[in-house]
């Protein structure tokens, strides 16, 4: 209804080039800190249609249009895929504290090159702990990562070997999501 009601007639017929104005516009009109009244989720919502307009109404595909909002001029570079290759925590069951550990190919000259680097590690990996722990330590957990029985430090010194195997030392980092929340004890 806010969307609709509230937030369309306020837009409708202003330039979607002007992202900045027009989202001000919007926070300006909930009022509140927390974006409550007209809600969050509809102002993203809108803010989002917002830049597939003004992306369409400058003729530029839409990571041209947000590198532009953000003032970064011309030269694109895709971000580096993080692989999550182990999971732990809430997302596993097993032993590892730690949420997700990723390998990170910050040493690849591509995006292809770091889907490739990234793909050997994860495979090499999957033999590493099937050797070590047996088939069953490499299900894989909800994120996608095995869930090998081990420890926080056997976690990334897996991961270590896998890049190790791969070839990759020196190209590939281990990243860690450490989940620091999951660790409050109940009534503590």
């Amino acid at each position: 209804a806010n969307v609709n009601d509230v937030i369309a007639p306020m837009l409708v017929g202003k330039d979607p080039t002007q992202q900045e104005e027009l989202d001000n516009m919007m926070i300006e009109a909930d009022g509140t800190p927390n974006k409550e009244k007209l809600g969050a989720n509809a102002i993203l919502g809108v803010s989002l249609a917002l830049s597939k307009a003004g992306a369409a109404a400058k003729g530029v595909p839409l990571y041209q249009h947000f590198a532009d909002l953000a003032g970064n001029g011309e030269k694109f570079v895709l971000p580096t895929p993080c692989f999550n290759v182990i999971n732990g925590g809430s997302h596993a069951g097993n032993r590892l504290a730690f949420q997700e550990y990723f390998v990170i190919p910050t040493g690849a000259e591509s995006f292809s090159e770091a889907m490739q680097m990234g793909c050997e590690v994860y495979h090499n990996l999957a033999k590493i702990i099937k050797a070590k722990y047996g088939g069953d330590a490499t299900l894989i957990g909800d994120e996608g990562g095995f869930a090998p029985p081990c420890d926080q430090r056997s976690g990334v010194e897996l991961i270590m070997e896998a890049i190790n195997k791969a070839g990759y030392d020196g190209k590939c980092t281990v990243g860690l999501d450490v989940a620091a929340s999951e660790f409050k004890v109940k009534g503590a």
